[in-house]
């Protein structure tokens, strides 16, 4: 299966006849709730149920936080939302930002009218720490209404999920004010502003906000934590999920290089004042078109450096990073909490746009040390780790791969290995920057894991024969799989994938709660980290601490190497058997 890598009708209304009672709560016991919030509006959410103990929830879908970025207002920062009348119909899922694959015209302006939240409470007159989700997607696909509340609101939080502009609509920097690039980060803000001026109106405490957010949304919350645009008392807390500013595709190494060739896509290739104007008035749907064109060729020549539109840009017009988070003194980080990790097998998903788009060859015709060398040479230019010394390779190829690995050159024994090294430059490295950035600057504050559980739920499915990317090994545990145990995301878990994904509540939530992660699976209590390596919780079955992280380098690789023995193992228990059962026949024969 090819993994995009960068995935009713109305209710009646109920009448408050109290007004005080409105405006203090949700209105009705039967109906559908209402929640006025003050300077804005009134807003109409629907009732729902948490899948575990059938709690009631109260659902306000895509409450818009912004004016429309139209027209004009196309590539501008956010404006925050007006005053509305009457009562906002938030009972339903609505649209996501335009991205590919959506069904929209060419034509259809009102798709860009997404930034929208949607709030997840239990109680409106409570005061319950917050939980605020950036989705993944690379940043150019994704919606907030995917990830529903059923499991998170089994506790007692109140969840927000936001939406931002995607692709070029959202990261499109030519370097000047009128399209400086960094608008999604900006409409991230804005968002954040919004929870904390309305979040009481649902039952949430201003004072008590976690941010949270994977693969992108990572990388996001990763910026966020760097950024001197971001107000102090936004959030309190942060979680990062295989995504880091640290990441190689996170950031654009020549934004407005990467503008002038998407411009050239859309037939914009002009100066660059009638450029932006004619930009503004390309369909978004062809926006994203171009996109893809410059991202596949741009990576197949190059590689994720130098792939645009779609990562926050460092410097330039847009003030949101001035500088790069590895120029920052450790005066500069703020004072939060930080719960941060990855998945096993991240690689693969990153292997697979390696395997795709990046090389000019199939890997599995390789056959010798020299082409695995001149491989990883490669990979390593597609994620802008290359170095003219060699080192970088030659370190990868020796702390990968055994001699006789190397030296039997077999691609699918290699493969597991090909999954790290993409793994570690794209996520794994790029998280533990931020975490020991952080356990310096906030000794005691941040948590490490990383998750290791392979359940039915799964981002692959292997089992297609017309598809020639394969992965032959099993129980692993891919890129962005841990948010099946956060979020339903359509897919049913049976018990023993229930038990992690109730464990997995339990950690985030109360890490949201107290800033320490806590849960009953585990045999003890979860320890910060201590050095650059550690320690780290390994979340599966066993929830074992371990002191090394970069253990976690080799993954896949030390996965891999023990399914072959044990196939080697069988395969000599059953040969063994064979012959025990030979000799005995012939001893028969004889007696």
């Amino acid at each position: 299966m090819h993994v995009q890598w960068i995935s009713v009708s109305l209710v009646v209304l109920s009448v408050c006849l109290v007004p005080l009672l409105c405006s203090a709560g949700v209105s009705g016991q039967q109906n559908s709730p209402i929640v006025v919030i003050d300077g804005l509006g009134t807003v109409q959410g629907t009732r729902g149920r948490t899948a575990w103990t059938d709690r009631e929830i109260f659902k306000f879908y895509n409450i818009r936080y912004a004016e429309a970025p139209i027209g004009q207002q196309r590539f501008r920062n956010p404006i925050p939302v007006k005053p509305w009348s009457g009562v906002y119909n938030a009972a339903l899922p609505g649209k996501p930002c335009p991205q590919i694959g959506m069904n929209m015209s060419t034509s259809d302006l009102a798709a860009e009218d997404c930034l929208t939240l949607s709030v997840y409470t239990q109680n409106v007159t409570a005061n319950r720490p917050v939980m605020v989700f950036i989705h993944g997607g690379a940043f150019v696909v994704g919606s907030a209404s995917l990830y529903e509340p059923d499991y998170l609101l089994e506790k007692d939080i109140v969840l927000v999920s936001i939406q931002y502009r995607l692709g070029p609509l959202g990261f499109l920097s030519t370097g000047t004010a009128n399209i400086p690039g960094n608008m999604a980060m900006l409409d991230m803000i804005t968002a954040l502003e919004w929870v904390s001026n309305n979040i009481r109106f649902f039952g949430g405490d201003r004072t008590s906000v976690t941010v949270f957010g994977e693969s992108a949304g990572g990388a996001a919350v990763s910026a966020l934590l760097y950024s001197p645009t971001v107000r102090e008392d936004l959030f309190h807390r942060a979680i990062i999920q295989s995504g880091s500013i640290f990441s190689p595709w996170a950031t654009c190494k020549s934004p407005k290089e990467g503008a002038l060739d998407i411009a050239r896509r859309v037939n914009c290739d002009r100066p660059v004042e009638t450029m932006e104007d004619c930009l503004r008035n390309v369909p978004a749907l062809r926006l994203m078109e171009a996109y893809e064109e410059h991202k596949n060729t741009q990576f197949n020549i190059t590689g994720y450096p130098d792939v645009s539109g779609a990562c926050i840009v460092i410097g330039e017009a847009s003030p949101f990073m001035p500088k790069h988070p590895k120029t920052l003194p450790r005066s500069a980080f703020r004072n939060v909490e930080l719960l941060a990790g990855t998945t096993a097998q991240e690689g693969l998903m990153f292997w697979e746009g390696v395997y795709r788009y990046g090389l000019s060859y199939r890997p599995e015709t390789i056959q010798s040390s020299w082409e695995l060398l001149q491989l990883i040479d490669t990979i390593n230019e597609r994620f802008g780790a290359s170095s003219n010394d060699g080192s970088h390779t030659w370190h990868q190829l020796f702390s990968t791969f055994l001699t006789t690995e190397i030296d039997r050159a077999n691609y699918t024994e290699l493969l597991p290995g090909l999954v790290d090294i993409c793994g570690n430059l794209a996520i794994k490295a790029p998280v533990l920057q931020d975490v020991t950035r952080f356990a310096h600057a906030n000794p005691g504050k941040v948590y490490l894991y990383s998750f290791d559980y392979s359940g039915v739920p799964s981002m692959y499915n292997f089992s297609s024969t017309d598809d020639e990317f394969k992965y032959p090994y099993h129980n692993n545990s891919f890129h962005a799989e841990d948010l099946f145990y956060l979020f339903p995301l359509g897919q049913r878990l049976n018990p023993r994938d229930t038990e992690i994904a109730k464990a997995m509540v339990d950690l985030w939530t109360s890490f949201a709660v107290s800033g320490r992660p806590a849960a009953a699976a585990l045999k003890q209590s979860w320890n910060p980290v201590s050095h650059f390596n550690g320690p780290y919780l390994k979340i599966n079955e066993a929830y074992e601490e371990r002191q090394n992280y970069f253990n976690e380098f080799t993954a896949s690789t030390d996965k891999a190497r023990q399914q072959r023995s044990a196939a080697t193992l069988l395969g000599l228990s059953r040969a063994t058997i064979a012959v025990v059962a030979l000799l005995y026949s012939v001893i028969r024969h004889f007696m």
